[in-house]
């Protein structure tokens, strides 16, 4: 057990960076350019290529190439949802009323985006996750 413990300790301990949890907001939804994500986080290119690299390496995110683009995307939906899940808590506790838009994306729900990346699974869904 001493290796599962050292390896969620790791885990964690990517995801326990706020620019990194900004990025993994910003791919939430689908597949960005790193240049999409620089935009949508507000880092500087230096910075965000760094984290970038660090969730890849880590397994948190997937990329391709396509030309001189960089595309990244989530690689596992449960990291979404373990994000989402925390960062709704914790908002709900500091009385923000936007706990809502925590991990959700700016549009509204779709049948495309990701059921994980929406604050409040749908009763269907939730009844699917209860039977499981």
């Amino acid at each position: 057990m001493h290796e599962v413990f050292e390896a969620a300790a790791r885990y964690f301990s990517v995801l326990a960076e706020p620019a990194r949890l900004k990025i993994l907001h910003a791919v939430c939804a689908e597949e960005k350019s790193v240049n999409t994500i620089i935009a949508a986080t507000g880092m500087a290119q230096a910075n965000a290529s760094r984290h970038l690299g660090l969730m890849y390496q880590a397994g948190l995110l997937s990329r391709r190439r396509e030309g001189t683009q960089v595309f990244y995307k989530v690689a596992d939906r449960m990291f979404i949802e373990l994000c989402r899940t925390v960062s709704v808590q914790i908002a709900t506790r500091m009385g923000h009323g936007s706990a809502e838009q925590v991990f959700a994306p700016d549009t509204p729900p779709s049948p495309a985006v990701p059921e994980a990346c929406h604050p409040h699974p749908s009763p269907s869904n939730q009844k699917e996750k209860a039977s499981v």
